[in-house]
């Protein structure tokens, strides 16, 4: 099924160029959001916390969220929404495998706040209750049309992992420049990269509809392997750079934040696909590996952020060893996830899809 005939008409290496364009786009535009929204935390009275951990979360999900918004709407394919969302805390938590490897030294120097446990439950929660909406609801019915009332669950738990964020002031991160540009200026160029990212969000949904049909991937799969990396490269380059700065509060929080917030993103597809064939949540055998595959990293990442929690010695070998191990786990598990999802595993209640 291909949209839009503009792009199926295209060769094959102008339709790979312009994906690369399109998530390249992405990247910059959220770069520049997050850039012009530490000139606002700066520049006003908003609590700093709740810009960093609750709106840079937000931000650098905007590609998914208007990516799954335009395959609900004008796709009607729900099945990209829930491989979008999916795919991208799949990519997301595998981002932590590059802070484990990497900056293992700076990363035990820094104190970790017992709250990315709550953090990390409210997550689980989440990926809990998607699961009992595509395995229990769906099967049996329990919808209202095709909206799934586990979504109102799912918004509640979002709500409240908001009102439970701290709002005290985080560690303090390294001095920067005071910014010659104004709070006026800043809000109106947030703006302006906000309306970028979200045209280059849903062009690259188009993309992602032609490149699945064009090379026959299954919709979930096709939207979790381009929709999924391409919109989680905000998450990966912010990370790097918080890294580098020894900032991993903030970068643990926005990579957390932005897995709690893809659920949300569940929640607002379903209310508009009323004009869709297929509920959000339905489970096709790569979704369900994503679920499989999302534990298995969501134990993997909860095993290190206890541990640094507790405190870590980087002297010793066995602790970096420890923490190597885990990253590779969180690889592992997101290379066997596209590998098992190519392959028919007959699984009854989550049909192969090609």
């Amino acid at each position: 099924m291909t949209i839009y005939t503009g792009l199926a008409d295209l060769t094959d290496f102008p339709l790979i160029l312009l994906y690369v364009v399109a998530a390249a786009i992405v990247v910059i535009a959220s770069l520049k959001l997050s850039d012009f929204l530490n000139i606002i935390d700066k520049k006003s009275n908003i609590s700093g916390a709740f810009l960093g951990g609750v709106l840079l979360a937000m931000v650098t999900s905007l590609p998914e969220l208007f990516s799954s918004l335009t395959a609900t709407v004008f796709v009607k394919n729900n099945d990209y929404v829930l491989g979008n969302v999916l795919g991208s805390n799949l990519f997301n938590m595998m981002i932590f495998a590059l802070i484990f490897f990497f900056f293992f030294k700076r990363m035990v120097e820094k104190k970790v706040s017992k709250y990315f446990l709550v953090s990390m439950a409210f997550c689980g929660g989440l990926y809990v209750l998607t699961t009992i909406a595509g395995l229990v609801f769906v099967p049996l019915k329990w919808l209202f049309g095709y909206f799934n009332p586990v979504s109102l669950l799912i918004i509640a738990v979002y709500v409240i992992s908001i009102i439970k964020t701290p709002k005290i002031e985080e560690a303090e991160e390294e001095e920067e420049k005071e910014s010659k540009i104004t709070l006026k200026t800043a809000v109106i160029l947030f703006v302006v990269f906000a309306v970028v990212l979200v045209a280059a969000s849903i062009f690259l949904t188009l993309l992602t509809d032609t490149i699945s049909d064009r090379y026959h991937l299954g919709a979930s799969f096709g939207g979790a392997l381009f929709l999924g990396v391409a919109t989680s490269l905000p998450e990966l380059t912010s990370t790097i750079n918080l890294a580098r700065k020894k900032n991993f509060q903030a970068a643990y929080s926005d990579l957390i934040g932005s897995c709690i917030f893809n659920f949300v993103i569940l929640t607002f597809s379903d209310a508009l696909s009323f004009d869709c064939r297929s509920s959000v949540y339905r489970f096709d055998q790569s979704a369900f590996m994503m679920i499989v595959f999302g534990a298995v990293e969501f134990v993997a990442l909860l095993i290190g952020l206890i541990l640094l929690i507790k405190g870590v010695d980087g002297n010793k070998i066995q602790n970096r060893i420890i923490f190597y191990a885990l990253g590779a786990v969180l690889v592992a598990s997101y290379i066997a996830f596209i590998v098992l999802s190519n392959v028919d595993l007959a699984i009854p209640f989550a049909p192969f899809i090609k």
